[in-house]
């Protein structure tokens, strides 16, 4: 079995975090790689599934859908694969609150039926293309969270510099 941890600093709330990760926004961050959805109805929680279409260097993945299987507001979902997915994997994100916002740490778990030569390349090719493309998935969500982040204090400036000029003038 294969493991791959990532773990990054980004400068939010871990309940804007999370938030976003839980969201349908997370499609942006995911994008290179896969086209998601959430397909169960309600609010996501234990039992939620979402939908994943491979694209780019994962489109021969195919499709595949993953079940939530822990789920602990603003700290933690672990997810893992359902039906008949190439890949068994369980990935799971933790969120811890630091003094400059949120400290993500990203886990894969993975098991591919490989031949021994098979997974002497998983070690040598496949975990580090993972590892990148974790790497790169968490730099994908923090941009998008500073942005999102910057747009709401940008529209916060402008309502306040609104509410200042109103009372000024009456």
């Amino acid at each position: 079995m294969g493991n791959v941890t990532t773990i990054i600093q980004i400068e939010a709330p871990s309940e804007k975090v999370f938030a976003f990760a839980i969201s349908e926004k997370m499609n942006d961050v995911w994008k290179e790689w896969t086209e998601t959805k959430w397909i169960s109805d309600g609010p996501v929680g234990v039992g939620s599934i979402s939908h994943f279409v491979g694209q780019g260097s994962w489109s021969n993945m195919g499709e595949w859908d993953m079940e939530v299987t822990e789920f602990v507001k603003n700290k933690k979902m672990t997810m893992r694969t359902i039906g008949a997915a190439k890949v068994n994997a369980t990935d799971s994100m933790v969120l811890e609150p630091t003094t400059k916002g949120t400290k993500i740490t990203y886990s894969e778990n993975y098991k591919v039926s490989y031949s021994v030569l098979g997974k002497l390349i998983d070690k040598l090719k496949v975990s580090k293309e993972m590892e990148k493309n974790n790497r790169k998935m968490l730099e994908n969500l923090k941009k998008l969270l500073r942005r999102n982040l910057k747009v709401k204090r940008k529209d916060a400036n402008i309502l306040s510099l609104f509410f200042i000029s109103k009372v000024n003038i009456i």
